[in-house]
C-alpha cells in the first residue's frame, strides 16, 4: 500500500510542475487538459508495473511446479487398464493438427491454434492418449521411436500454447513463466512420467539412431524443420532421412565455403557430438550421405578443410507471430549471427584450456587438417607417423530389420556416387 501511495505522491508531483510552465495566454484549458493527462499516464504505467511485479513474483513461487498429463489407469482390481502397445497407438489426431496449423516450411500458426479452444482440447486429449502406453507389451522399434518423438513434438507446442504470445521457447524457463518447459512439462509414458529432456536423454538417444537430433523440435528456428505430418511406424525411416537431407540443404544449419575451405555445421551437432563422432572427420562421414551432392563431391576431392559451428537462432518458429513477438525475435536472430565468433572469444577469456579439454577434435578453434592429414588416394587419409591408412566405416548401414526394409518407402541418399570421406585420428 505504501508504495501504491508513493507511486501517486509522485504522479502528482508530475502533474504540479507542468503548471510552472510558461505557455501563451489563452491556452488555460489545454494546460489542464495535458496537466489531467500526464497524472493519468503516470500512475496508470506505475500501476501497471507494479501488477507486473505481483503477477511475476507469483509465477516465480510456483516454477517448481510440474505440469503432467495423464498417469497410471489402475482398474478395480489394482492392475494397469486400458493398457495397449506402441503399435496401437494411434497418431491420426496429430496429424490431422499439424497439417492444419504448420506450413511446408515448419513454421507453425500459433495464434490461431491458441484461439481454437476445440483444437487445444484435441490437442492436450491427444497428450493423455499417450498415456494407454504398456512399453512392455511386444512391439516393432519404429512404432516406440515414432511414438516418443511425437510425444516429444506435441509437448513443446502445447508448452508454447500455454504461454504464447513469447518470442522464445528460452522464456520459458521457470522464471519468467509457470514452468520450465524441458524439465517440468510431462506425460505418463506407461510407466513413468518423462519430460522433454527425458524423452530426449533417456529414451531417443540410447537407441543409437542420430537421425533423431533431425526430427525432435523445440520450436526455434535454429531447430530442424516441424514437419506438418506426424511420424509413423511405416514411414518412419523415410521420414528420418528425409529430415536429415533437408536439414543440410539449409545454408542457415549447413554451409560449406570452398573460398576458405570451412565446414560449417548446427551446432546441434556440437551440443550432442557424441551421437555423431569423435573428430570432425567422423562427424562429417556420420552425416555424409545426407549432404548435397555438390558438397559431397568437393569433401571427396580436399582433404584439408576447416570446422566451425554456425549460431543458433533461438527465435520462435513462429508463422504468424504478433507485432511484439516479430519484434522481440530480433536480439535472437542477431545473436545467432554474431555469436559464432564471440563464442570463441568468452570461452577463451572463461577458461579456455577447459573448453579445448571438454570439446577435443570438435571445430570451436577452426583447427586446420591440411597439415595433419595427406591424401595417399582418393578418399584415404593418414595420420602423421601412421604406417598404416586408417580404414574407412564402409557405407551406412540400414539400421532396420529385414522385414521392416520396403524400397518403396526408404529412398537412401544418393551417396554411392563419390567416395565417403575417410576418418581422422586426430584432435
Amino acid at each position: 500500500m505504501s508504495l501504491t501511495l508513493r507511486l501517486l505522491a509522485f504522479s502528482e508531483h508530475t502533474s504540479r510542475s507542468i503548471r510552472f510552465v510558461c505557455l501563451p495566454p489563452g491556452v488555460e484549458l489545454l494546460r489542464t487538459h495535458c496537466s489531467k493527462l500526464a497524472c493519468c499516464i503516470h500512475t496508470l504505467g506505475m500501476l501497471l508495473l507494479l501488477t507486473a511485479i505481483v503477477v511475476a513474483t507469483g509465477k516465480i513461487s510456483r516454477a517448481g511446479d510440474a505440469l503432467r498429463f495423464g498417469g497410471p489407469a489402475v482398474s478395480a482390481d489394482g492392475s494397469a487398464a486400458g493398457s495397449v502397445s506402441f503399435d496401437q497407438i494411434s497418431h491420426a489426431a496429430l496429424d490431422v493438427m499439424l497439417q492444419h496449423y504448420i506450413d511446408c516450411d515448419g513454421q507453425v500458426c500459433y495464434s490461431d491454434w491458441q484461439d481454437s479452444r476445440c483444437d487445444m482440447n484435441q490437442l492436450c486429449a491427444y497428450i493423455t492418449s499417450l498415456s494407454q502406453v504398456d512399453p512392455l507389451l511386444p512391439s516393432n522399434d519404429e512404432a516406440m521411436m515414432a511414438y516418443y518423438i511425437n510425444a516429444y513434438n506435441a509437448l513443446t507446442i502445447w508448452g508454447i500454447l500455454r504461454e504464447y504470445p513469447v518470442a522464445s521457447i528460452q522464456r520459458i524457463d521457470g522464471k519468467r513463466a509457470q514452468f520450465a518447459i524441458f524439465d517440468d512439462l510431462q506425460f505418463w509414458a506407461g510407466d513413468r512420467y518423462l519430460s522433454l529432456n527425458g524423452i530426449e536423454n533417456d529414451v531417443l538417444r540410447p537407441l543409437g539412431d542420430p537421425r533423431i537430433h533431425f526430427a525432435l523440435v523445440c520450436a526455434a528456428k535454429g531447430c530442424p524443420r516441424l514437419r506438418n505430418r506426424a511420424y509413423t511406424a511405416e514411414q518412419l525411416h523415410w521420414q528420418l532421412d528425409d529430415n536429415a537431407r533437408e536439414f543440410f540443404a539449409d545454408r542457415n544449419r549447413f554451409h560449406l565455403s570452398k573460398l576458405t575451405r570451412t565446414v560449417k555445421m548446427s551446432p546441434i551437432l556440437k551440443w550432442y557430438r557424441v551421437d555423431f563422432g569423435q573428430t570432425d572427420h567422423q562427424v562429417v562421414q556420420t552425416v555424409f550421405q545426407y549432404l548435397p551432392a555438390e558438397d559431397r563431391q568437393w569433401l571427396s576431392c580436399h582433404p584439408g578443410w576447416k570446422f566451425e559451428y554456425l549460431g543458433y537462432n533461438w527465435a520462435l518458429n513462429d508463422q504468424c507471430p504478433t507485432l511484439g513477438v516479430a519484434f522481440a525475435a530480433g536480439p535472437y536472430r542477431a545473436w545467432s549471427k554474431v555469436s559464432p565468433k564471440v563464442e570463441p572469444l568468452k570461452d577463451k577469456l572463461l577458461g579456455g584450456s577447459k573448453n579445448s579439454a571438454n570439446d577435443a577434435g570438435c571445430g570451436c578453434a577452426d583447427v586446420s587438417y591440411s597439415e595433419a592429414f595427406s591424401e595417399l588416394s582418393p578418399g584415404v587419409f593418414t595420420a602423421p607417423g601412421s604406417e598404416l591408412p586408417i580404414p574407412d566405416f564402409g557405407e551406412p548401414v540400414d539400421i532396420r530389420s529385414s522385414s521392416e526394409r520396403d524400397p518403396q518407402i526408404f529412398i537412401p541418399a544418393p551417396y554411392s556416387e563419390f567416395p565417403m570421406p575417410q576418418v581422422g585420428t586426430g584432435s
